[in-house]
């Protein structure tokens, strides 16, 4: 996708300020915003919760009712620090806490309480449950809390144990300053393992890291060479999952080094193992979604003559998704549709959070390339409400700019 034509993000007065309070609002069954994040507030279903949030219930009533053996599949994982946000923004303030056992009790769900009680008991949980423990702390935003409650884990070489391994290192990564290590691991992981799917699944997630921009770029081609290398795969469900995921990050690789066309062909590679993940029921059905939501990211980023229609398929696939719409917008303004650009900008602000903050940000631009200065400010306005740090914003609005 060609480079936007518009400031991507606005300045922070302080990198560390607060995301600002809204008072005054409607309490949890009758608020606006958490219509669009129980999940993540109180692990509540909504038809209208961004895909990655969507199996948080299901998975959550699991722990009442544990399987051996079950694993979690999902790939996409909580940002830190997205819950905190959204109850700022939704004036939920009292459902905040940093660690989810701080949870006023009048406030728990039953599903927050099975949380709670399966944590107590993590140490007595096969390795499927622990990792479902951990994958449902990341999904909540709590990563460092679920670090801290599965301890120091690194690949052995045992199938099973490695992965559970997988799943507390991936969630490992998103906290801050752990990428290097979540490299590393998962680099050993594809060394060490003899299960061809767990290597290959370890080479997708050590790409992942290497495309965040933490690690060194040297190990993308490693891994992309040793996933190539993977032999003795099955025919299952899974393993056209994994294969397709694998694709999928090496696209992202070739994107990242200019070549579009490698890219495409590595899309084309992934679509053909998507096409085998459709007519599955309850989780596997969410998982699938997931992964043609995420295809249809990577075919947004690559650009093209029907960038349009793309984008507006990502955007049908996850409606309320902020990274959705604003990538969505992204497509729409570097073709020069400044107009269509604002509506999905403004779309992802009417979420908040601090990506919503950056969406009406974008669309602010956007409007006012096309003359429309009273939206424009209106779209700063919005976005300082949300982040009261946002220096472009405030200047705009005082007329600096």
């Amino acid at each position: 996708m060609p480079e936007l034509a518009i400031q991507p993000r606005y300045t922070r007065s302080d990198p560390r300020g607060l995301f600002p309070v809204r008072t005054g609002l409607p309490e949890l069954e009758h608020n606006r915003l958490a219509v669009f994040w129980r999940p993540l507030i109180d692990m509540a279903d909504s038809p209208f919760a961004p895909l990655r949030l969507r199996a948080v219930p299901v998975l959550a009533d699991r722990l009442a009712d544990p399987a051996p053996g079950r694993w979690v599949w999902l790939s996409m994982i909580g940002v830190p620090g997205l819950r905190h946000q959204v109850l700022r923004h939704a004036g939920l303030d009292h459902y905040d806490c940093r660690d989810p056992r701080d949870l006023a009790e009048d406030l728990r769900s039953p599903r927050w309480n099975a949380l709670l009680d399966a944590m107590a008991r993590f140490a007595e949980l096969d390795f499927a449950g622990r990792a479902l423990v951990v994958f449902l702390l990341a999904q909540l935003s709590y990563p460092a809390a679920a670090v801290r409650l599965a301890g120091d884990v690194t690949p052995t070489g045992d199938p099973g144990h490695d992965r559970y391994a997988y799943e507390v290192i991936r969630v490992r990564a998103r906290v801050p300053g752990q990428n290097a290590f979540a490299s590393a691991a998962f680099r050993e992981m594809a060394s060490v393992q003899d299960d061809p799917r767990l290597v290959l699944a370890a080479c997708f997630q050590g790409l992942g890291r290497v495309l965040r921009g933490n690690a060194d770029p040297a190990e993308g081609e490693w891994f992309r060479r040793r996933g190539a290398a993977v032999a003795g795969l099955d025919d299952g469900w899974h393993t056209h999952l994994v294969r397709s995921r694998f694709h999928r990050a090496v696209g992202l690789l070739e994107l990242t080094r200019g070549d579009r066309g490698g890219a495409r062909r590595e899309l084309r590679a992934a679509l053909r193992h998507d096409a085998a993940l459709a007519g599955r029921t309850g989780v596997d059905a969410v998982v699938a979604a997931e992964n043609r939501r995420y295809l249809l990211e990577l075919s947004v980023r690559i650009g093209g003559d029907d960038v349009r229609a793309r984008c507006d398929e990502l955007v049908a696939a996850d409606p309320h998704c902020v990274e959705a719409l604003l990538l969505a917008g992204d497509g729409y303004a570097a073709i020069g549709d400044y107009g269509g650009a604002a509506r999905w900008y403004s779309a992802a602000g009417e979420l908040g959070t601090g990506s919503g903050a950056v969406g009406w940000f974008r669309a602010a631009q956007c409007l006012e390339h096309v003359g429309d200065r009273g939206g424009a400010l209106n779209a700063m306005g919005r976005c300082l409400e949300l982040d009261h740090t946002a220096v472009e914003a405030r200047d705009y609005l005082d007329g600096r700019r």
